[in-house]
């Protein structure tokens, strides 16, 4: 177990920042140096959108008298400090989350250096969040998010991480097994039941409470989700189990034997992002989910 000291969260990121960036950490309310008025005026004219982007690359504009190699300069100059500017505002936003108190254990110098690498270029405002609640996560629990993660979220679009969002307002985890999974269906075995009834299935259309099924391949394709629809072991009559929502807990027992549930279940990577997003659980999938499964589970 993990020494706990006095130090807060806030400290020890102040810390880190001392030392391996050479300065302090600037407020969020710090100047940025892009009028944010002309950043998200939509109705301005493709000319003067054009030359805004031109200036910010530090492309010529048509009153530019410089060279090329001094242009060169410019443009990396500009670069590096909007990269710096992106490292000072995620490094103050993760003051924002950080717990008071934390391990006692020193984040990983290398883990460290290769998150700042990371994070240069992530100016979305979104994932800025994001990036900040793992660097706050990892100082309260050091090696709580692997260097793989930060890959795979470095290469995730603003898009990819809307569908991460809404992925997790339908997760879940269960007492025995804490890794996120997504539940869609259940499946009965051949039996007098069923050839009765004719039912020997259930599924539940993901998306119509936002996940479509070409977001669900997304997910897997850039390793959050696994790439096979998990099946549970066959469910015993009386078996009693647990979901664990964002806000409610489902208390269920099986009614039958024969029973299947299928659902998504998330990688690794995914497991440790999850966490971080604090989506509200969809009410409409619940209640439609527990709908589903009123045949052959009872919730408490």
């Amino acid at each position: 177990m993990s020494k706990i000291t006095s130090a807060s969260g806030q400290q020890r990121l102040v810390k880190l920042a001392r030392y391996h960036l050479g300065g302090s950490i600037m407020s969020t309310s710090a100047e940025t140096g892009i009028d944010a008025a002309d950043e998200h005026n939509s109705t301005a004219p493709f000319t003067a959108k054009h030359q805004q982007l031109a200036a910010r690359s530090g492309a010529p504009t048509l009153a530019d008298e410089l060279s090329l190699s001094q242009r060169v300069t410019r443009r990396l100059q500009m670069q590096r400090e909007r990269q710096q500017q992106n490292l000072e505002k995620i490094m103050a936003l993760a003051l924002e989350y950080c717990p008071e108190r934390v391990s006692g254990q020193e984040v990983d110098p290398d883990w460290f250096a290769q998150y700042c690498e990371l994070v240069l270029d992530i100016s979305n405002d979104s994932m800025q969040q994001l990036w900040a609640k793992i660097l706050a996560g990892e100082i309260a629990t050091p090696g709580r998010f692997s260097l793989k993660t930060l890959q795979v979220l470095k290469q995730m679009s603003h898009k990819e991480a809307q569908s991460l969002q809404l992925a997790a307002s339908l997760s879940c985890r269960s007492r025995h097994e804490q890794s996120g999974r997504i539940y869609f269906g259940f499946i009965r075995k051949p039996s007098l039941w069923q050839l009765l009834t004719g039912r020997s299935m259930a599924l539940l259309n993901l998306s119509q409470f936002g996940l479509s099924y070409p977001q669900i391949l997304n997910l897997i394709d850039i390793d959050i989700l696994h790439n096979v629809e998990i099946e549970s072991g066959e469910l015993q009559p009386e078996q009693q189990f647990s979901w664990q929502f964002q806000s409610k807990t489902l208390e269920c027992t099986a009614l039958q034997r024969g029973v299947v549930l299928q659902y998504y279940k998330y990688t690794t990577v995914g497991n440790e992002l999850l966490p971080l997003l604090n989506s509200p659980t969809h009410s409409g999938y619940l209640a439609h989910l527990q709908q589903q499964m009123a045949s052959v589970l009872h919730f408490n």
